[in-house]
């Protein structure tokens, strides 16, 4: 089966895989543009390794371009609390503008990702973050929350 995940970036749809079963295949790299680059660290964020998925992460997560923040998103809704601690990490550096209008411009998408992300904590760290604001994932999307609410 394969499983797609479909936002809208600006007036664009975009449709984005939700996980990549192939070698990664980082020595291209050097090969590329830096866009044709930042792209091929975007869909590697989809990989089925979870250490691919991160390492790729830290390479787009400060870029600020509207169509990177769904790819930075995703993975805010997935059990895999080293990622989500990269997330929080740059929250920073983040651009509240771009990650607020994509939100509200996938309203559904965005309260999918919330609701995965409790899931996941209920699943796998509910015990050990028993009050939610101790658990990274509600830390972070309760900061995209605010950068919803802004302009």
């Amino acid at each position: 089966m394969h499983r797609f995940i479909e936002v809208r970036v600006g007036d664009e749809e975009l449709v984005i895989p939700y996980r990549i079963y192939h070698q990664d295949h980082e020595s291209a790299l050097t090969h590329l543009t830096e866009t044709q680059s930042i792209l091929y660290s975007c869909l590697l964020t989809r990989h089925h390794d979870g250490h691919v998925r991160q390492r790729h992460l830290e390479r787009i997560v400060s870029v600020h371009e509207l169509w990177i923040v769904p790819f930075v998103l995703q993975l805010t809704g997935e059990y895999v609390i080293e990622t989500l601690e990269a997330v929080e990490a740059h929250l920073p550096t983040l651009d509240p503008a771009l990650y607020g209008r994509f939100i509200r411009d996938n309203q559904a998408y965005f309260q999918t990702t919330q609701a995965r992300m409790i899931s996941y904590w209920d699943c796998y760290y509910r015990r050990l973050y028993k009050n939610p604001s101790d658990y990274v994932g509600f830390r972070i999307l309760s900061k995209f929350c605010e950068f919803s609410k802004s302009s």
